[in-house]
């Protein structure tokens, strides 16, 4: 069981990276789209918790450092995406009396969206990355999370959707009281 949702897991993220580099890339406003990446992560850690949310941002922010058009030093996707995909495990962890309500992912996109970009902005500062204009941050970020909001309607229901239904018949009488 686990096989698979590790599979689904990469089967998402490979998806999600093709079609926000192939795609979504054609629709920017102010050079910002959908970060539909970062939506399956914020979605595969509220389903699965902290842990698959760090290791499913790390490894989506890793395709998306390598996969072209990338023009920046490798690693800084993986690190901004591991660390809002933890947080939205936490998240989970927190508001695991019930299910996870509409506000709460809305508020955990934006949440992510803000860690992300200023995560990416801050590691692009470091190392001089002539492309990090924080004037246009705010701009940028509205922009960002406003797309990712709207993407997240689709796309988290849907990924949580499926992951929950890998519960093991086992797992299911424990969790229904």
């Amino acid at each position: 069981m686990i096989a698979l949702r590790i599979g689904l897991a990469a089967l998402f993220l490979m998806v999600a990276v093709t079609v926000q580099t192939s795609v979504l890339s054609n629709i920017a406003v102010a050079g910002v789209t959908c970060d539909l990446v970062l939506i399956v992560v914020i979605a595969l850690g509220l389903s699965r918790g902290p842990e698959w949310g760090a290791i499913t941002g790390f490894t989506g922010g890793l395709l998306l450092d390598v996969v072209p058009p990338a023009d920046h030093t490798a690693g800084r996707w993986a690190l901004a995406l591991a660390i809002a995909g933890y947080v939205a495990g936490l998240i989970r962890r927190e508001t695991s009396t019930g299910p996870v309500g509409p506000l709460i992912v809305a508020a955990t996109v934006v949440l992510g969206a803000t860690l992300s970009l200023f995560i990416y902005c801050a590691t692009g500062s470091l190392l001089h990355d002539p492309s990090v204009d924080w004037g246009e941050f705010g701009v940028r970020l509205g922009i960002a999370a406003g797309y990712d909001v709207v993407g997240a309607i689709v796309v988290i229901p849907l990924v949580m959707w499926i992951m929950g239904r890998l519960v093991p018949p086992r797992e299911r009488r424990r969790v229904l009281p």
